[in-house]
């Protein structure tokens, strides 16, 4: 078998999604024929209790021992790996900068953030990608600038280094996600329109909207699956956490828009309602933001060049991923509300994936929890000369390349 370990010499990298709740782990290897990615294993594993808070890894050791024996559950021998981060303190912003070269920016990029973000600048990581000229402002470049509190980025890696492996990167989970979903694939789904990617977590859920596959912006809610669970509590009356998680895939939203549903499953769809339609109003507001930033591109947030005049529309399509879009009849029921097609789209029916290797019934009952770790499996073998070559066909440019850390 043609492995990474051949195309790469030593290095074999998985992509490692350390989320609050659960962790997943994908291995891939550039694919052949149609298939641009081989997909050989992914599994996931709960995330020690109490180990994750607010993005920040407070358990290292845990982490460490709980990512070896994920690996080793799973048979999957690695050197590497490349982890991501999100959270209401990762910030991505858009901004206009004087032109100027990479080298010459990398030197002055603490100085040029303080104008733009609001946290302490010296507590964080700070990386940026050029994204373009600026029309109309020929003096001007258009600049995505990464922020990242030190400790979100330094206890991943540390968590890396103690399961053995060699850390290679640690990406925002935004751009991990709309690599596996949107960029790899060769029908390019997100080509002339703009769309959602609704990431909802055990705590927070990311809003990350797309505008003719470029990276536009994301925002981080504090509303996601966990919220969903003790929603449950007063209808179901269980304590556990596991009765709890059980209950919350026995609901079906959908029950909320057919006329001959049983009080039962009802009364269940209405217990959660109220959360599911506290997160819309704040999904509303990011999409409504992301409006208001169109129209005024002067002050805009959004990429160089992205406005009503060069292409900018409203978001006609919001697809839902995380282990909360597992639930029966939410996507219609989002799609009911906020009037935008809803979609929970399966990471592994990407036509530029083969996934063979993975039972169908695991693919069937995980694929929304995959995404993120997808995206991180791939990320550093697209940069690789013979991959570019064998994927050619697909615009793997789109794909951000802003990296937080990377191994020496």
């Amino acid at each position: 078998m043609l492995g990474l370990q051949q195309i790469f010499g030593k290095e074999t990298i998985v992509g490692i999604d350390i989320g609050s709740r659960t962790m997943k782990v994908v291995m891939a290897e550039p694919g052949s024929g149609p298939y641009q990615w081989k997909l050989l294993r992914a599994a996931t594993a709960p995330t020690p209790r109490d180990s994750v808070r607010d993005g920040v890894v407070v358990d290292t050791a845990a982490i460490s021992t709980a990512i070896r024996e994920l690996l080793r559950s799973a048979d999957i021998v690695a050197t590497g790996a490349a982890s991501a981060i999100s959270g209401s303190s990762v910030i991505v912003r858009h901004v206009k900068l004087p032109k100027m070269n990479e080298t010459l920016l990398r030197k002055s990029i603490r100085y040029e953030a303080k104008q733009y973000i609001s946290s302490n600048t010296e507590d964080s990581m700070i990386e940026f990608e050029i994204t373009g000229p600026v029309p109309d402002e020929t003096d001007k470049m258009g600049v995505m600038l990464v922020a990242v509190p030190n400790d979100m980025v330094e206890t991943r890696l540390t968590s890396i280094i103690g399961a053995g492996l060699e850390p290679i990167a640690i990406d925002v989970e935004a751009f991990a996600l709309q690599r596996s979903l949107l960029d790899i694939s060769s029908t390019q789904p997100g080509e002339g329109m703009t769309m959602a990617l609704l990431d909802i977590g055990a705590l927070t859920t990311d809003v990350n909207i797309i505008t003719n596959g470029k990276f536009a912006l994301t925002r981080n809610i504090a509303i996601a699956g966990d919220a969903f669970t003790n929603a449950l509590k007063p209808v179901t009356r269980k304590t556990e956490w596991e009765d709890l998680e059980a209950a919350k895939f026995q609901v079906n939203m959908g029950a909320l828009l057919d006329q001959d549903s049983t009080p039962e499953a009802l009364a269940l769809a209405q217990a959660l309602q109220p959360t599911v339609d506290e997160l819309l109003r704040e999904v509303r507001r990011s999409i409504n933001y992301y409006q208001s930033q169109l129209s005024d591109p002067a002050n805009s947030n959004l990429p160089a060049g992205v406005n009503i005049d060069a292409g900018g529309a409203t978001v006609s399509r919001i697809v839902i991923s995380g282990g909360s879009a597992r639930m029966e009849g939410l996507a219609r029921y989002m799609s009911a509300r906020l009037g935008i097609e809803v979609e929970a789209w399966n990471v592994f029916d990407n036509p530029g994936i083969d996934s063979s290797m993975i039972m169908d019934s695991y693919k069937a009952e995980n694929h929304s929890v995959f995404g993120t770790a997808i995206g991180l499996a791939i990320k550093e073998s697209m940069e690789h000369p013979q991959v570019k070559k064998a994927v050619k066909a697909v615009k793997v440019a789109k794909a951000p390349k802003v990296k937080m850390a990377k191994a020496a």
